[in-house]
């Protein structure tokens, strides 16, 4: 197993605990039965995750778009964020409006 990290990789995984303020991927998890969601058969929870933070100066480096943006008008919006850099769909089994059981992919 290959451990070296790329530099291009340099996500962060935090918790509710971290003080981190650089982009993180903080855990979230969805629970249907907690939302009153009867209807979902399958999962009744998943790990949906999302991010959150600042991007680092040398983050920018990688999009020289928005490095030109930010140093042209660096009052003009808001600095950049984080985001995803993959989205996975979810299985999901489920009743329909009829009551027939259905398996599909959610996007």
């Amino acid at each position: 197993e290959n451990t070296k990290r790329s530099r291009r990789n340099l996500g962060l995984d935090c918790d509710e605990h971290s003080s981190e303020s650089r982009c993180c991927r903080y855990p979230l998890t969805v629970d249907f039965e907690a939302f009153g969601w009867d209807w979902i058969i399958a999962p009744k929870r998943y790990k949906a995750n999302y991010c959150s933070g600042q991007c680092e100066y040398m983050f920018m480096q990688k999009y020289p778009h928005t490095h030109l943006v930010q140093q042209a008008n660096p009052r003009g919006s808001a600095g950049p964020c984080c985001t995803p850099t993959k989205m996975s769909p979810i299985n999901m089994l489920y009743f329909n409006d009829k009551q027939q059981i259905i398996y599909g992919k959610i996007p």
